[in-house]
């Protein structure tokens, strides 16, 4: 039986079922909708009653409409793969491709590239990472350009021991669209990259993605940002290898899957563009603070080809605590809110392609879900405490319709593959992000003049000494206690008062008890716990020789190295590891490590390890920034060992 011909009848059959399983949720979905709204809508009781009956209606449509999305997105992800490239293709420059329906060779395709570097109040060691890496890029026609907004003479100084470009300018007009369009001014390479100051290449970025541009319909080429420590939901919630990193949802599923339709959204760093046709739309956009998301949808709506490349070939820092985290959700909220909202744009949305226009304009729909998430939120509370009914109907029927619809929609998210973890603490994500986010979406919808004063602020990146910051703790404190003191009310009135109908009561109960879990949950989130690593480190799978005193020399294998340390794995025993140093030579830098916690296991040893002088920039001297390339050099050179996030078991080669 041919193997191959079982697998690709079994993926199938998967993806028909897959389809079918979303057809009816759909199906249910949009007859529920119907339900609510023609049937169910209280506007008989009170004029306030009236107002909040639609609300939670329109609330249901619009979490309907984002579940869409989602749904056909994962109609593609199901067989989503890992990407393992074509190592011929990266040590040399060709590619065979069809060009105007004929097979094309070409050769020697090395268009120039400048690699631009944006930064503002980022610190010079975290940057000098940065530069190393885009320094150390495997490719032979390119520069590299730090474009400094925040004018500041150590980085100009620090661009230098590394023999790289310094831009800067007199204002920080248009923020980092302002930034980048004063370097292109300056600069004239056929393709340009972006990066932001915490994101550092591999060795191979160039090599891997640059012949996406033979085909002379792609504008820009999106890669993931892919992160080597924990946002805040993974690090205060203790889950780091239960959960994974919240924006692995959108680049390891959701921007794959949208390649997949020709929608593939920008996301600001970690990409290529093609310098002739940003130039025709306009450079970055500099009216809006979510410059990307309109670039994406300008390339888009020209015609042009917006690719992605589903491998993680730079890596960044997430936010470094939940304050950062919920300032970046409330810009980019902002900014997407401003530009769906701006009549300028809506000629941009009026040339896509109508499965286009769906996604761009749904995927904005998804910054207006706090309000439908908050209303979620409310809504029984408002019932237990004053009665509040926004329905007219008997409670057991929306209750049981609620239950199979919600079941359903779980299931087949499940079904699709994502990560059990992950769906189970997505209503904390949302929950928590809603609460804090809201008012910035009003306000982007009923002041938007104020968004062209506000003050742009970069996200703390790295190590921080941050404490819980009780502003985001304490609304979570009180909205707690007020749903506890919902849910004992509720108890209260089905043992000791009449009431008309204990289902409802019920059923309020039951929607409350799930929102008091989750926000529950959320206070976790918002209570910071300690960083703990000053410096992240980074999987790699590369050897190492160690020498200890007696110069004796050990064969490693190194699985994970930081600026500070590394794990190795050695066949024979390290002598008397936990009492001496051992020399270990990176790319002919001599660094001094000590040894710990060392442990056997199945005929290995396994120690954890520290340098006596952390990799860090200490002086802007010639020696520090020596020692800080070498120890990119040797990992960033693969970025093999980043891709975690698909089980090859199970997926194999794409």
């Amino acid at each position: 039986m041919d193997v191959t011909n079982v697998t690709t009848q079994n993926k199938r059959y998967f993806s028909a079922f897959i389809f079918i399983f979303f057809s009816t949720v759909f199906l249910l979905g949009i007859t529920y909708v119907m339900w609510r709204w023609m049937y169910t809508l209280n506007v008989l009781t009170s004029p306030f009653t009236t107002f909040w009956s639609y609300s939670l209606c329109i609330a249901e449509i619009l979490t309907l409409i984002v579940f869409t999305n989602f749904g056909l997105i994962l109609l593609k992800a199901s067989h989503l793969k890992k990407i393992k490239p074509d190592n011929t293709l990266q040590q040399d420059y060709y590619k065979d491709v069809f060009h105007n329906d004929e097979l094309v060779t070409f050769k020697n395709y090395c268009p120039s590239v400048d690699i631009f570097i944006c930064t503002l109040n980022e610190s010079a060691d975290m940057l000098s990472i940065t530069i190393s890496a885009c320094k150390n890029i495997d490719y032979p026609n390119y520069k590299v350009y730090v474009l400094d907004d925040g004018k500041r003479e150590d980085i100009k100084e620090l661009t230098s021991l590394f023999g790289c470009n310094y831009i800067t300018r007199d204002t920080n007009k248009g923020f980092k669209s302002g930034n980048i369009n004063n370097a292109l001014s300056q600069t004239d390479s056929e393709i340009v990259v972006i990066f932001d100051a915490d994101h550092a290449p591999a060795s191979t970025f160039l090599r891997e993605t640059v012949y996406n541009f033979v085909d002379e319909k792609v504008a820009l080429v999106q890669t993931p940002q892919h992160f080597c420590n924990p946002d805040a939901f993974q690090k205060n919630l203790n889950l780091s290898e239960f959960l994974a990193n919240e924006q692995d949802m959108f680049y390891r599923i959701i921007e794959p899957s949208l390649s997949e339709f020709d929608s593939v959204f920008c996301g600001g760093t970690n990409i290529l563009i093609k310098r002739k046709y940003l130039e025709e739309v306009g450079n970055f956009p500099e009216d809006t603070i979510a410059e990307d998301s309109k670039l994406g949808l300008e390339f888009h709506s020209y015609g042009y080809k917006v690719v992605y490349y589903n491998r993680p070939i730079a890596i960044g820092l997430a936010a470094a605590s939940f304050e950062e985290y919920i300032k970046q959700r409330c810009r980019w909220a902002k900014g997407n809110v401003q530009i769906v909202t701006n009549p300028k744009n809506w000629k941009y949305y009026l040339k896509l392609t109508p499965i286009q226009a769906f996604f761009y304009l749904s995927g904005v729909l998804y910054f207006f879900t706090p309000i439908s998430r908050v209303i979620f939120l409310v809504a029984p509370v408002l019932f237990l405490f004053f009665d509040i009914s926004p329905v007219l109907v008997l409670f057991y029927q929306i209750f049981a319709f609620q239950i199979c619809y919600f079941t359903l929609k779980f299931a087949f998210i499940y079904a699709a593959k994502i990560k059990i973890s992950n769906i189970v603490f997505a209503d904390v994500y949302d929950l928590v992000t809603s609460i804090f986010t809201i008012g910035s979406i009003l306000q982007a919808l009923f002041l938007p003049g104020k968004l062209s004063r506000i003050k742009f602020n970069v996200t703390v990146k790295g190590f921080t000494m941050t404490r819980t910051n009780y502003k985001y703790k304490m609304p979570l404190i009180i909205m707690l206690a007020i749903l506890i003191s919902a849910e004992l009310q509720g108890f209260y009135d089905i043992f000791y008062s009449d009431v008309y109908s204990v289902l409802a009561i019920v059923a309020n109960l039951f929607w409350n008890t799930i929102n008091i879990v989750v926000l529950y949950y959320g206070l976790k989130v918002v209570t910071e716990k300690p960083e703990k690593r000053f410096y992240q480190r980074i999987k790699i799978d590369d050897r190492l020789i160690l020498q200890d005193n007696n110069y004796h020399k050990y064969e490693t294998h190194v699985s994970n190295i930081s600026r500070s340390g590394l794990n190795i794995q050695a066949s024979e025993e390290l002598g008397d590891s936990l009492n001496q140093e051992f020399s270990v030579d990176i790319e002919g830098v001599n660094n001094k490590v000590k040894l710990f916690d060392c442990a056997k296991k199945n005929g290995q040893f396994f120690c954890g390890s520290i340098f006596k002088t952390p990799i860090a920039l200490y002086e802007l001297t010639k020696k520090y920034v020596q020692r800080i390339d070498k120890y990119v050099k040797f990992t960033y050179k693969s970025p093999d060992k980043w891709d975690d996030y698909y089980d090859e078991d199970e997926h194999g080669e794409q």
